[in-house]
């Protein structure tokens, strides 16, 4: 199952201590748009993943970002939004990291606790960080904190699983996988790179199709 996120209210983020964002939701409109951007555009033929992530990062920020907290001029003045500090903000590697991880990956929640495509990696029922509040202490060995993405590229791979629901290959009575071509393809369009996908996909694939293999085998043993 995915759970769409459809509220229309902008909201904080907090990307590092101190520091926080005021975003509008990320909607396929916003998300056109930035791929269109002329920063993007203007990219020479062959450009590295990394600044291609980079420059789309910057184009969703500068279209999403509505006001922000903790952020000054040189000496040390609060400024306001400007495309111009929204890049050079997004130019430090730990903000632009938690930007990719709590917006930009985060648009879809998936709910892993009805047959999903994974084990969600943010939390069993798709809570995400709500889910794991309930918690009174961090346990050591639970699955969200163990199997969550720590990179932006794990991020993207599993923001990527999150839209292959239409992309499954089926028998009567079984889940066989993915259609691996489609979904090569679709990383290609989203610029994600694809060895990546290629090397992370399969091991998600290969949870995916023995959770939602588990009901049909359980009702033919009954």
């Amino acid at each position: 199952m995915i759970r769409l996120n459809l509220t229309a209210t902008p909201e904080w983020l907090e990307l590092a201590p101190g520091l926080r964002l005021l975003v509008g939701p990320l909607t396929t409109a916003l998300m056109v748009s930035a791929r269109a951007d002329p920063a993007i555009e203007a990219l020479p033929e062959g450009a590295t993943q990394e600044a291609l992530a980079l420059a789309m990062a910057k184009a969703v920020a500068r279209r999403a970002v509505l006001d922000w907290e903790g952020v000054g001029d040189a000496m040390g003045q609060p400024t306001p939004v400007t495309p111009e500090g929204i890049d050079a903000l997004l130019e430090i590697w730990p903000i632009f990291e938690a930007f990719q991880t709590m917006y930009v990956a985060k648009g879809l929640i998936l709910d892993a606790e009805k047959n999903v495509s994974a084990p969600s990696p943010t939390g069993p029922s798709g809570g995400g960080d709500r889910y794991c509040a309930a918690c009174q202490i961090a346990c050591p060995d639970c699955p969200a904190r163990l199997n969550r993405p720590l990179t932006s590229e794990g991020w993207q791979v599993w923001d990527l699983v999150g839209r292959l629901g239409g992309q499954l290959r089926v028998f009567p009575g079984a889940v066989l996988g993915w259609d691996m071509g489609a979904a090569l393809a679709m990383a290609h369009a989203l610029a994600i790179d694809t060895l990546i996908v290629a090397e992370l996909l399969p091991e998600i694939e290969a949870v995916m199709v023995r959770k939602l293999n588990e009901p049909m085998e359980g009702g033919r043993d009954g």
